[in-house]
């Protein structure tokens, strides 16, 4: 069942509208004209996300109860799908908007009942004229509200709380965000007392809209959440909590003191003598110091539900570390979506706040999983993801950098950098297959992502430990239109390190522009005959010779499990992936699509030490603090230019020295692998040093000629031994093999060889073999 977007549109508008506000569009042109379009923000409207909280709700859920209803947007998405919905909220507000719209099934206000809330009514109460003249609203509204809040207490049931719903929504056009923090009006929506009314009339007829039968018996709530949540039976909770973030404290009480107080007309409520006359309670606000204690206590209440969804927010409190710890307390595995979500109350405003990500937990008992396959994986004692128990193989491939401004990212410990090491944030890995033919899923990169965290940054992949330049500091699991990716935070080591301080100036420079990610990997997955492998060693014909590129017209990949991210390499030329840039340092763009000219490069050092001259000191000027001639920055200019060149260049030279080890090493591997097979095929050496002269030999072959040597011992036929020698020299070979890694790297791969048998294969062997044996002065035993 799609949903139901005629019902949910209003709605959706609505969120906004409780939760801090939303635009009041009216219809047609002439309107238009006398009220233009106000658009407001909302803090924590999920307007934009139901579908998104759809897509991961478990499949076999029946009954949902919606915790923190709000303006009841997720509870009536799930209301559309033919779910049994049960809504709770603290405030009032809430509880008669969800009344109206989700327990209601049928009940609509009458153009009659519209009538009688509009009429004038001499014995109306006077609290709003009286106690908040001149505040949020323009002069002969405040009457209004009084007559219309005093003529709604001539319904009952469901009309009042639809009747109630609208005189909210129309309240909340006149204040400055939708909320009741300032006391100044907003003229542009409600000019007087006929707008008001006009207002009114429009909402009570767009939430009529909204009332339907889904066939379920739906019902609605009032109460704190500690106390409701035993009284529940449910499939799966659903959790919108307040937020509390590094930006502000939540209390929705003090944010909508006014429209709480009308919804009993302030009984029983006494006004504090303060500018915004909120009313007096004894309700706290969720803070970044109270929170974890508040999270740890609902959900605690909340144990006999088998499923909990949670939507929340990065930079908010608890943070993620903090939120898998109170899950793993209480017995439970989860994982998290994160989607990018911009939140409109920020929208004019040049701050991190504006560019947050939407988070969504999943924790549950057992093995449910969403529509989006989520897979729930197995969590330690402290809240962390376990490592697989093996990992036998290690891939690595160019992942694309982001970085972001002045971010105050932390570890998964919360320590924030001490030093201000320069922190960036890149795409690490992406859902789908690399050039070199590893390929990731959807499952996999969701329930992993973690394991990337606290890992290092290097150079070129090196396995040399001055060659390590920052850490990763936090991931992230994303999706949204650019596809599902693996996002992480990094930094650089700047004080620790002169290779990272180097490697930063050439960053900002856009010397070094590229990078590339690392991982281990348990099992390797074929795409074509899906059989699976813990070594490279035992790959089969397709993914040995023909991974990353076709087997008859079909795509060769390998498809791995058990993914652990084992750090993040900086490269200064092309890796597999064109496309890994840096595009952005420290607080700067880079603008590396493009590079910098000399001349603009030669501009902003002469600024910078213009800067440095203006200081007094013991060299150049003699302390006077004068500034330098032209001709003496030019010089220490192109001093600093010749160094950095130098420095590029050494630094280059040993990032090759290091590669052209590994490959040296890696020749001589495959070479004395060859030679166990010369003993196999009966081929032995006179001398200790014949065997080392082949090796050296073997080890210096290039891979064609390597490959060519493999296919011609390939084709000689073992020789005969005795039954109880065989044993033992089965095993001495198969032993290694066992215990051989799997390994690639984000360079481009070289080409295979083709091993298949020539033609007059049988006829040329023997007089191959006999003169390549005369020629390297070894003898093969049990042969003729």
């Amino acid at each position: 069942m799609q949903t139901d977007l005629d019902r949910i549109q209003f709605l959706l508008e609505t969120e906004a509208g409780l939760t801090l506000g939303e635009d009041l569009r009216t219809e047609g042109k002439a309107e238009e004209g006398e009220r233009p379009a106000y658009k407001t923000s909302y803090l924590g409207s999920k307007q934009k996300l139901v579908d998104w909280i759809w897509k991961h709700t478990p499949d076999g859920v029946k009954i949902v109860f919606d915790a923190f209803a709000g303006s009841a947007a997720v509870g009536y998405m799930y209301k559309t799908k033919g779910l049994q919905v049960i809504a709770s909220d603290r405030l009032r507000i809430s509880y008669h908007m969800a009344r109206a719209i989700i327990e209601n099934q049928k009940t609509r206000l009458s153009d009659e009942d519209v009538a009688m809330l509009l009429a004038a009514n001499a014995d109306a109460g006077t609290f709003v004229r009286n106690h908040f003249k001149g505040m949020y609203f323009n002069k002969g509204v405040h009457e209004r509200i009084d007559t219309i809040r005093s003529n709604i207490d001539k319904l009952k049931g469901y009309k009042k709380d639809l009747a109630l719903f609208a005189l909210v929504r129309t309240c909340m056009l006149g204040t400055d965000h939708g909320h009741f923090g300032s006391r100044t009006p907003d003229s542009r929506l409600v000019l007087n007392a006929k707008a008001f009314d006009e207002g009114f009339q429009r909402f009570v007829k767009r939430i009529n809209q909204l009332v339907f039968d889904n066939g379920q018996d739906n019902r609605v709530i009032q109460g704190d959440i500690e106390s409701v949540l035993p009284q529940v039976k449910a499939d799966l909770v659903y959790f919108d909590p307040p937020y509390a973030t590094e930006f502000s404290a939540a209390n929705y009480t003090a944010v909508y003191h006014f429209v709480e107080g009308l919804m009993t007309y302030w009984k029983g409520m006494a006004l504090r003598d303060t500018a915004l006359k909120t009313f007096e309670t004894d309700h706290k606000a969720i803070s970044p110091k109270t929170a974890p204690a508040f999270f740890e206590k609902f959900l605690g209440a909340a144990q006999h539900i088998p499923i909990w969804l949670i939507s929340y927010r990065d930079k908010a409190f608890p943070n993620e570390s903090q939120m898998r710890g109170i899950f793993a307390k209480l017995g439970r595995t989860s994982t998290m979506r994160s989607k990018d979500h911009k939140y409109n109350l920020f929208n004019k405003r040049a701050s991190d706040a504006n560019q947050p990500k939407e988070r969504l937990f999943l924790a549950t008992r057992d093995s449910a999983k969403s529509k989006a396959d989520v897979e729930i994986i197995q969590l330690d004692g402290n809240g962390h993801e376990e490592e697989p128990q093996t990992a036998a193989c290690h891939t690595e491939f160019p992942v694309e950098i982001e970085l972001i401004p002045n971010a105050p990212l932390k570890t998964s410990a919360e320590q924030q950098s001490p030093l201000g090491d320069p922190q960036f944030r890149c795409v690490l890995c992406r859902v789908g297959t690399n050039k070199n033919g590893d390929h990731f899923s959807h499952a996999e990169l969701s329930t992993r992502y973690t394991t990337a965290i606290n890992k290092k940054v290097d150079l070129k992949h090196s396995q040399e430990f001055d060659d390590i330049v920052g850490g990763i500091i936090g991931s992230d699991f994303v999706e949204d239109d650019q596809g599902a990716r693996v996002e992480v935070v990094g930094e650089l080591y700047l004080a620790e390190s002169a290779h990272a301080a180097l490697a930063y100036k050439l960053m900002k420079r856009g010397i070094v522009r590229q990078v590339s990610m690392e991982c281990d990997y348990a099992e390797g997955e074929c795409s074509v005959c899906h059989k699976r492998f813990g070594s490279k060693a035992n790959y089969c014909i397709h993914l040995a010779k023909f991974k990353g590129a076709q087997f008859q017209g079909q795509p060769v990949y390998e498809i791995l499990h058990g993914v652990t991210f084992t750090g993040l390499g900086l490269l200064d030329r092309k890796g597999a992936d064109e496309n890994a840039k840096i595009t952005q340092v420290g607080s700067e763009q880079s603008g590396f699509d493009r590079q910098p000219s000399q001349g603009e490069d030669m501009e902003d050092k002469a600024k910078d030490h213009a800067e440095a001259a203006k200081d007094p000191g013991d060299g150049g000027g003699g302390g006077t603090g004068q500034p330098e001639s032209l001709e003496q920055q030019n010089r220490a200019l192109q001093e600093e230019n010749k160094k950095l060149k130098q420095q590029v260049q050494e630094l280059t030279k040993r990032i090759e020295e290091l590669e052209a080890e590994q490959k040296a090493a890696a020749n001589r591997v495959r070479a004395e692998k060859l030679l166990a097979q010369y003993a196999k095929k009966g081929v032995s050496f006179s001398t200790d040093e014949a065997r080392k002269k082949e090796l050296d030999r073997l080890a210096g072959l290039s891979d064609e000629a390597f490959a060519a040597t493999e296919a011609a011992l390939a084709v000689l036929p073992e020789p005969s031994v005795p039954k109880a020698e065989k044993e033992p020299e089965k095993a001495k070979t198969e032993a290694p093999k066992a215990a051989a890694n799997l390994s690639t790297e984000a360079q481009v791969r070289p080409h295979d060889v083709d091993d298949t048998p020539a033609s007059l294969e049988d006829e040329l062997t023997q007089g191959f073999m006999a003169a390549y044996r005369e020629r390297l002065g070894f003898t093969a035993s049990g042969s003729s």
